[in-house]
């Protein structure tokens, strides 16, 4: 259960976790690496935590295994500084272009608001007013 939402060059993710049916704690969902790319993930925690570190240690090898189970669908994505959107999921991996971007239970109201304007914090804010997988303190990074 997350919300991640990218606009303009921001990313902002909550930091809840759930386990089973209780919040458990928090956890950072996204990351920059040196070149100034911007990376988050959702669903498991192991997923989300091994692909933000294979993130950060420069991509590589294989990216980490995204899977579905009965809980979470397993999703990173990667936004590249020219403006490439790159995400991976249990099916693989694929490129899009968009003027802005969210994933994770939160995703249809992070979506709305910033149809409407929001900001990718701002986005992330309304997902926890209205997502009950969305929840605890908002984290930001911009590219430069």
């Amino acid at each position: 259960m997350t919300t991640i939402a990218y606009r303009n060059g921001i990313l902002a993710a909550d930091t809840r976790v759930i386990i089973g049916g209780s919040t458990m704690g928090s956890i950072n969902k996204i990351a920059k690496n040196f070149g100034g790319s911007l990376a988050g993930a959702g669903g498991n925690a192991g997923y989300n935590y091994a692909f933000i570190e294979w993130f950060r240690n420069g991509e590589e090898g294989i990216p980490p295994e995204a899977k579905v189970t009965d809980n979470a669908l397993d999703r990173g994505v990667i936004f590249r500084v020219d403006g490439k959107i790159e995400v991976y999921e249990p099916d693989g991996k694929f490129m899009i272009k968009a003027p802005y971007y969210a994933l994770g239970s939160g995703m249809d109201v992070a979506l709305g608001a910033m149809f409407m304007g929001a900001t990718a914090e701002q986005a992330v804010q309304a997902a926890i007013a209205h997502d009950n997988g969305t929840g605890g303190d908002v984290l930001v990074l911009k590219h430069h």
